[in-house]
């Protein structure tokens, strides 16, 4: 293997280990993932580490040279989509498998697929409305929690566009769901307010992130640990922000 080819490879193994972790994904899979596509082409690896925010990974070749690099996984677009990290999983697995030529490597899912989903959308809608009813609101309720569900997912489609800070997003967007939930209800159709709030607070819960960073923690990657929780933590203080005010400014529950 020339050093351009291991250059190649190696800033494909990388592109691979940044997807991963803007999917989601632990440090430790992500490391591990590009230490065996590594290690497929014979190369021995010395280092291969993951942050929240950077991959990095030092290789060394048969002839003794040694080459590393760095990628910078940025938080914009740090999320959830399991649908494509199964993508990258199962293209690392076949690469470690079959050990492709470096020019027939299968293409890295670098995107974050369609901007509108109907199943994602569905999910907004149902994820509201079923959690306003399951708490002790009526039918009507949990339909104008999906109906807000449905404006909320029109803002985190703004907010991937325009790539805005996370924070900052959440308490924007709490605080406007927030009042529309309290306008509607200002209409006098003897709706119950706190039902409405808590379905659509649902779609911004951080539980996902609060329990990798909590696994992070338990697999020793304490910064990355550190980082999710803090991210968590942070998104729970916008949440509470946001509602609280938009409450406040009518003068609390109808």
């Amino acid at each position: 293997m020339t050093q351009l080819e291991r250059e190649s490879l190696v800033e494909y193994t990388l592109n691979i280990g940044r997807q991963m972790m803007e999917c989601g994904a632990e440090a430790w899979r992500a490391e591990n993932t590009m230490a065996r596509i590594l290690r497929a082409y014979e190369l021995e690896v010395l280092d291969a580490h993951c942050l929240a925010t950077q991959t990095a990974v030092t290789v060394k070749g048969k002839d003794g040279s040694h080459y590393t690099s760095t990628c910078m996984v940025l938080p914009d677009k740090t999320g959830t989509n399991l649908r494509r990290l199964e993508d990258i999983n199962a293209a690392a697995r076949y690469i470690c498998d079959v050990v492709p030529p470096l020019k027939e490597l299968p293409k890295a899912q670098d995107h974050s697929g369609p901007r509108w989903s109907w199943g994602e959308l569905a999910g907004y809608l149902l994820g509201s409305g079923a959690f306003a009813v399951f708490f002790g609101g009526t039918v009507v309720d949990g339909l104008v929690s999906s109906a807000v569900g449905f404006v909320i997912y029109l803002m985190e489609q703004f907010r991937r566009v325009h790539r805005q800070h996370r924070t900052i997003y959440t308490l924007v967007a709490c605080f406007l769901s927030g009042i529309l939930a309290r306008l509607v209800c200002g209409l006098d159709l003897g709706l119950n307010l706190d039902m409405i709030v808590i379905g659509d607070i649902m779609l911004f819960i951080p539980g996902l992130y609060l329990v990798n960073g909590v696994r992070e923690l338990f697999y020793t990657d304490i910064l990355t640990g550190i980082y999710r929780m803090t991210e968590a933590f942070l998104g729970a203080g916008a949440i509470a922000a946001g509602y609280a005010v938009a409450m406040m400014i009518g003068g609390g529950f109808l």
